[in-house]
């Protein structure tokens, strides 16, 4: 759980001085750079401009972690975490997990597919 920690920051870092200046460099990411420099630009234009994709993918984000409970509860250190978290939603949070995943998937797809019409 540590090293997760102190991994991170040095991988923010590594992207920001190495990775981020090559990519920006490349002709094929030039115009999207251009068009996206921040975090929320990018996190826009990876949404293709909808609010109905960012929001399919933060679903998709959290129920990614409701089916690995019982990774989190490993993590965690609680044995009790899942007994928790189903006391709290009233179901198993695993098969919540999928169903949204599921969802997500389908709304994501569909979402894709008439922004590509227009």
């Amino acid at each position: 759980m540590w090293s997760f920690v102190l991994i991170v920051p040095g991988l923010v870092v590594a992207y920001l001085m190495f990775v981020r200046p090559v990519l920006r460099a490349v002709p094929a990411f030039r115009s999207f750079y251009a068009e996206a420099d921040s975090v929320w630009q990018k996190v826009w234009a990876v949404c293709g401009k909808s609010l109905t994709v960012a929001w399919s993918y933060l679903v998709l984000a959290a129920s990614t972690v409701l089916s690995q409970i019982d990774l989190l509860a490993a993590t965690l250190g609680d044995p009790n975490f899942k007994e928790q978290v189903t006391g709290v939603i009233g179901t198993d949070p695993k098969v919540l997990g999928y169903f949204a995943m599921v969802v997500s998937t389908v709304t994501i797809a569909a979402r894709l597919r008439s922004i590509g019409k227009a």
